[in-house]
């Protein structure tokens, strides 16, 4: 449900003046990780993803919906929580792992496409080892969401 501050200010058309950011964990390459993520799937779904994270970015909050889940900590053994995005495009489906920080920005954990029912291990846990990097002060760079059109 939106606040009542959003919907004034969208009613008046003023933007707030904080939006949420959209995060990524820099990496010692030249791209960080979700970057190169969305370099390998199709452009329309990159395009979604962004979508869907602009989204959150407008509204200046994370609003549930049937595609937004949180990763159990009880089955990963993880302290905080690990938003699960889905997001499909025709036959592709993907799932964007994320956090929301304590100055109110999304740090987009990791990404991957869905092949099975399940949350495969391995994209679980490259997600919980970004996270002890985040709360390590690992550097974060904002995406370049103008790049992937939406």
């Amino acid at each position: 449900m939106q606040s009542t501050k959003v919907l004034l200010c969208r009613r008046l058309r003023i933007t707030p003046i904080c939006h949420m950011k959209i995060l990524n964990i820099h990496e010692y390459n030249d791209l960080p990780e979700f970057e190169v993520f969305l370099n390998t799937v199709s452009g329309k779904l990159a395009a979604a993803i962004c979508k869907k994270m602009h989204a959150y970015a407008e509204l200046n909050d994370i609003y549930s919906c049937n595609s937004l889940k949180i990763l159990n900590p009880k089955i990963w053994g993880y302290k905080g929580t690990i938003y699960k995005l889905r997001v499909d495009c025709g036959k592709e489906s993907a799932r964007v792992l994320f956090v929301k920080t304590a100055d109110n920005d999304i740090v987009l954990l990791h990404g991957f496409i869905k092949k099975t029912r399940k949350t495969p291990k391995k994209d679980a846990k490259i997600a919980m080892g970004n996270l002890e990097r985040l709360k390590n002060k690992v550097e974060v760079t904002q995406l370049p969401m103008t790049k992937y059109s939406f």
